[in-house]
Formats: C-alpha cells, sequence, structure tokens
C-alpha cells in the first residue's frame, strides 16, 4: 500500500471572501500562492458579489492555512 504524503505545502493559499454588506464569511477555493498573478495598480480588482445578498462590496483574503481560515471565517481576524 502506497503511503501519503503528509507534509505540509506552504504554498498554498485558502482563498476567502468577506461581504461588507452583510457579513459573510466564505470559504472560496484552494490556490497556489507562487502562481497567483501580482496585481497591477493601474487594473482595477475583479469585482465580486456576494452570495446572499448580492452586494458587490467584497473583500478577498488568503489565508495561509487551515487555522487562518476557521479564525477568519469566525470573526477573529
Amino acid at each position: 500500500m502506497p503511503q501519503e504524503d503528509r507534509t505540509i505545502n506552504h504554498s498554498l493559499s485558502l482563498i476567502c471572501a468577506h461581504c461588507h454588506r452583510c457579513g459573510r464569511r466564505s470559504a472560496l477555493g484552494q490556490g497556489d500562492a507562487k502562481l497567483l498573478p501580482a496585481v497591477e495598480t493601474a487594473e482595477p480588482p475583479p469585482r465580486l458579489r456576494c452570495d446572499m445578498c448580492g452586494g458587490r462590496r467584497v473583500t478577498l483574503f488568503n489565508a495561509s492555512g487551515p487555522v487562518e481560515m476557521l479564525a477568519f471565517l469566525s470573526g477573529r481576524i
């Protein structure tokens, strides 16, 4: 039986979102922090919509691990 690789990959980023209108916090997905493109200042940020209220004041948060993601989702960060 092959063994699982249990090493922690620190380059993975857990992407979360926070709606400032209704206060909903949600986990969106997982991505590789090295592959995320650098945001240029001349380029406007992407416009996201909240799935609960439809508000457009949504900000992204990149959690560095599951503990930080849970702290964000519970409102501690």
